[in-house]
């Protein structure tokens, strides 16, 4: 594992090539397959977590497609809650479609516990939302933007579905 230590003035020093490097490198080293920690110089602290999430708001403010503004706006909304499931994101990262399939699978059955769809109404989202026609290797940028679009799509018909049951139970 590559160790990174991050100086006061936020500069960042490779401990294994006895040189100073960028965010842009570092995302470099990751998508070539390096493992990296990065450490506070003075603290030791771990700042891994943080340098990670620095790269995916620089790749966002470039890109300006990895989340939606509702997604985000939900995410603050719900605080502690979403980070530790950001963080569990980007633990599945390595294998996106497999994590987004799962988290579909377990929101659908939740749903269904709950009374709020049928069994029948489950399977046909799950059968509309999982629909493939090939599995990728490796997810590239714009999968994982489709995938964040699809996941999004859930969400809403979710939310109708909600709503629809809220009204059938009121009337």
């Amino acid at each position: 594992m590559r160790v990174i230590k991050r100086y006061a003035n936020r500069k960042l020093y490779d401990t294994q090539d006895n040189a100073y490097v960028t965010l842009e490198a570092l995302q470099a080293m990751i998508r070539a397959g390096e493992e990296v920690q990065v450490v506070d110089h003075a603290s030791g602290a771990d700042l891994t977590t943080l340098t990670l999430l620095q790269i995916l708001f620089e790749q966002e403010k470039q890109s300006g497609g990895i989340f939606s503004p509702a997604a985000l706006e939900r995410m603050i909304r719900v605080g502690s809650r979403t980070i530790s499931e950001i963080k569990e994101g980007l633990r599945a990262f390595g294998a996106p479609v497999e994590h987004a399939e799962g988290e579909i699978r377990r929101r659908l059955a939740a749903l269904e516990a709950q009374g709020q769809i049928s069994p029948a109404e489950r399977e046909r989202l799950e059968a509309l939302l999982l629909a493939k026609e090939e599995k990728p290797e490796s997810a590239a940028p714009q999968e994982v933007a489709d995938l964040a679009a699809q996941v999004e799509a859930l969400q809403k018909e979710l939310e109708a579905l909600r709503t629809r049951s809220a009204g059938a139970a009121e009337g």
